[in-house]
């Protein structure tokens, strides 16, 4: 399990980071015509990006088993991420601190981003990263209930997975539904981050648009591909990235870093003591207005 650095440009003013689900048997986001569209097409779109990849084991069984193997990888998802981010020779100390994150998480690798997230808003030392958190973008993320047994059934089957006795899998439904309540805890208790989904509609529909949407989330979008395919893109002008790429342009947008915000430092519209009058404050700024000269004597 690793972050993979993508794409690191030294002008980034965000971290996209990559959460892939199951792939079949492609490598993660990459399409049949091996486009790794992260590295071939975002770039395009988003110049100011550090992308990055977490890799790791996505077998089916690893999210139904009895091991709770899932908050293994969630833990390393966060440790991983810290340590590219903290690396000395890559990033300031301020960049530490505010460069935000958007996060792309695909099928089950949602699951483990969500799960992340909650036991990082835990712990004194990483749930400052949570606040860097600026957006979510779900791809066919299942978020599975206690009585969701036909749909995970379903998505066992797809996945050609063992499917565990009615009471088994009620169990461990009852488990994994935990990490979506949780998760929706985080923006109850004041996280700022915006999160968007997508669910697939073409052949196995293995997560339909109640599964994929996320307590306390808007409505997720549907994609006219298949959900294996939600993850997978081969140009610039297709229908389906250009709605799912639009989202990240979206919030890449807002993004103003703390010294692009000091460009009108010490000038501001405001009212003087004793006096009805408004206009400029003039504090250690140098120059002139409408001919009058101000500054330093």
């Amino acid at each position: 399990m690793s972050i993979r650095a993508v794409r690191e440009p030294a002008n980034a003013k965000v971290d996209i980071v990559f959460v892939h689900g199951l792939h079949g048997d492609q490598a993660p986001w990459t399409s049949e015509a091996d486009v790794f569209w992260p590295e071939k097409l975002l770039p395009g779109k988003i110049s100011d990006a550090c992308i990055l990849s977490f890799e790791y084991d996505a077998a089916v069984g690893l999210f139904f088993d009895e091991d709770d193997e899932v908050t293994d990888i969630s833990n390393d998802l966060i440790n991983e991420l810290m340590d590219h981010r903290t690396e000395k020779d890559k990033l300031t100390k301020q960049q530490q601190e505010e460069r935000p994150i958007i996060f792309v998480a695909h099928c089950l690798g949602g699951v483990v981003l969500e799960n992340a997230l909650v036991r990082a808003a835990e712990h004194p030392r990483k749930k400052e990263l949570v606040s860097c958190i600026h957006g979510i973008l779900l791809l066919g993320t299942p978020h599975f209930q206690p009585d969701s047994l036909a749909a995970a059934t379903k998505y066992l089957q797809t996945a050609e997975a063992s499917i565990p006795r009615e009471s088994d899998l009620k169990v461990r439904l009852t488990r994994l539904s935990e990490i979506p309540r949780r998760f929706a805890e985080l923006k109850l208790a004041g996280a700022e981050f915006e999160i968007e989904g997508f669910y697939g509609s073409k052949e196995a529909k293995i997560v339909d648009e109640a599964l994929a949407r996320a307590p306390d989330a808007p409505p997720p979008e549907r994609l006219a591909r298949s959900h294996l395919r939600l993850s997978q893109y081969d140009a610039e002008d297709d229908k389906d990235f250009k709605k799912a790429v639009r989202v990240l342009t979206q919030w890449a947008g807002k993004i103003v870093l703390p010294e692009e915000e000091k460009g009108a430092a010490n000038v501001s519209n405001a009212t003087f003591s004793g006096s009805h009058n408004s206009g400029l404050q003039l504090g250690q700024n140098v120059g002139t207005l409408k001919g009058f000269s101000f500054g330093r004597g």
